[in-house]
């Protein structure tokens, strides 16, 4: 099959379920091209890039969107655009600027429809399969095969603030009714985003829940046991933004540290906007000898971080602008290899663990159950194994990367022979509800 990913910013150096996707589709030999918004500009990039020579198959639009940028600034790039490429491609330009034909409904998308034209320009624009991470890089695709500068089924994908945020951005909560007519599939990596999103329009019969998978063969299971001479040590991998709620594990475990007489030593890789404010509760409690943020840690450092920790946190919330997580990928690694979770009730994530089996469930920003949690995994470190087994088998069963990319080609191949029959529906229903 010909394949185009559309992405944003690409490759970043957090997104590896994207590379694990990509990677294994190549190595079943599928041609794969990535067509990206822009390059992601970080100084770091995944082993997997270099190795299936992944930034040759990239095209890129050239296209700003990261906010806050001015809304001016991108249409004066973008004519800037336009007058550079007008005499090479004329037909895919006016087609794009003509937006009623593609009902465009905002800025945003009709200048995602003008890249993205002169950016298929380029290059081959007919595939069998067009698959759109994110909901505006969908809502750009299906609009661009609209009007007739692309060819193939269009799948889109759902992750977090594509259907929080980004539909009450543009004060239109059906910003997205094209693509929910004009999408071929959706998947969506929770029961809660299939809620989501059927909620702004989406057709439940288009939706597959398709969870975010793992390479195993990169996580090592470790049995976690404590000597008598060890330091506790916890990890957090998150950027350092507010719906990762960084600011209540710290104060949980500053509040878990004054309790207990244990050694502990609190790691946060990540880096982002609120590292200042962070750095300055750290200081407020005092506990700066106890808990430390790392920054930006390549893949193997925080595979490092991991296999040397006992149990892992992730205390995500629901920001102010109403952002949240989506799977939280990263619960699913720190199982994998063997750790206890303390999470919260947050978005899709009770579904990515079993509660008191494989790790702990606390409600949003509750500092005194987290940090309850924590004195419990610290006080009982002989149930770190039990709960370790129990999280890899747990993961193994409904995260393998490459059963869920079998799973996801089966789908293509569905849609490029006429659609889902309705014994194959009840076949996929079938297995996705074993994925519950």
């Amino acid at each position: 099959m010909r394949i185009a990913f559309f992405m944003d910013q690409f490759p970043r150096l957090t997104e590896t379920y994207f590379l694990d996707q990509m990677t294994g589709l190549i190595r079943d030999g599928h041609q794969v091209d990535i067509i990206a918004t822009a390059p992601s500009g970080q100084p770091k990039v995944h082993p997997l890039v270099n190795e299936f020579q992944l930034l040759d198959k990239t095209r890129y639009m050239d296209l700003l969107t990261a906010f806050p940028l001015s809304n001016g600034k991108r249409m004066l790039k973008t004519i800037g655009l336009i007058l550079r490429n007008l005499h090479r491609c004329p037909r895919s330009i006016f087609k794009a600027l003509n937006y009623k034909s593609y009902g465009c409904t905002s800025l945003d998308t009709f200048l995602r429809v003008v890249h993205g034209a002169i950016a298929l320009s380029k290059g081959r624009d007919d595939y069998d399969i067009v698959h759109c991470h994110l909901g505006p890089v969908a809502l750009m695709g299906v609009s661009l095969r609209h009007i007739g500068l692309l060819k193939g089924k269009i799948v889109a994908s759902f992750h977090s603030a594509d259907a929080y945020v980004y539909p009450h951005k543009w004060t239109h909560l059906h910003i997205y009714d094209n693509l929910w007519e004009w999408m071929d599939l959706c998947t969506v990596c929770s029961n809660y985003m299939s809620n989501t999103i059927q909620h702004l329009g989406a057709d439940p019969r288009k939706i597959r829940k398709l969870p975010v998978g793992l390479d195993f063969t990169k996580f090592t299971f470790k049995e976690r046991k404590l000597k008598s001479s060890d330091k506790i040590k916890v990890v957090t991998v998150a950027r350092l933004a507010e719906k990762k709620g960084l600011e209540y594990s710290i104060r949980a475990m500053a509040k878990a540290i004054q309790t207990t007489k244990k050694n502990i030593l609190y790691q946060i890789a990540g880096e982002g906007p609120m590292r200042q404010q962070l750095e300055g509760i750290i200081e407020e409690l005092g506990v700066g000898e106890q808990v430390k943020i790392l920054g930006w840690c390549s893949q193997p450092e925080v595979t490092c971080l991991l296999e040397e920790s006992h149990f892992f946190i992730l205390p995500s919330v629901t920001a102010q602008d109403g952002n949240k997580e989506g799977q939280a990928l990263v619960l699913q690694e720190a199982q994998a290899v063997g750790l206890p979770v303390v999470t919260t009730i947050h978005n899709g994530i009770p579904e990515g663990l079993i509660d008191g089996e494989t790790g702990f469930l606390v409600p949003e920003r509750d500092i005194d159950q987290m940090a309850e949690k924590i004195l419990y995994l610290i006080h009982n470190p002989s149930c770190w194994s039990t709960m370790g087994k129990a999280g890899r088998a747990f993961v193994e069963t409904n995260y393998d990367i490459n059963r869920l990319n079998h799973r996801l080609v089966s789908y293509y191949e569905q849609l490029l022979n006429g659609g889902l029959l309705p014994e194959a529906q009840a076949y996929y229903e079938q297995n996705e509800a074993a994925m519950l």
